[in-house]
């Protein structure tokens, strides 16, 4: 399975969005309060806090840990089926079959086309996995 994860730069961007969002929160909470607007409106600005709070601490997580999460994890079929595929079935409504032809093969490092029986690819020398 490959992932793809954000960047630490747009993780860190989305944090401090997410703090902006938490300090407009409360403005609207002291505003609210402070114009006697019902309850209601209030309760709304500490949603809006926490949901908030929440956003930022795990961007800002993202950003600075080890091991980012994933946006997109992609796999094969082999790895997790289609549940949607197994409903519907193969030949189900709107489904495309998949080409029959063999998947051409390139090498993940330069790009270079490769041949089904190669280890090493012929452009830059790595190793093929």
């Amino acid at each position: 399975m490959k992932s793809v994860k954000p960047g630490r730069g747009p993780s860190f961007m989305n944090g401090v969005g997410y703090v902006a969002a938490a300090v407009f929160g409360i403005f609207w909470m002291i505003m609210a309060g402070g114009i006697g607007a019902p309850g209601l409106f209030v309760a709304f600005g500490a949603i809006f806090v926490l949901m908030a709070v929440a956003g930022a601490i795990y961007q800002f997580s993202n950003a600075t840990r080890k091991n980012r999460f994933s946006a997109f994890d992609i796999t094969d079929e082999q790895e997790e089926p289609d549940e949607l595929n197994q409903y519907f079935g193969k030949n189900g409504a709107g489904y495309m079959p998949e080409k029959q032809e063999p998947a051409a093969r390139y090498c993940p490092y330069c790009g270079e086309a490769l041949q089904e029986d190669y280890r090493f690819c012929p452009k830059c020398g790595n190793e093929l996995k």
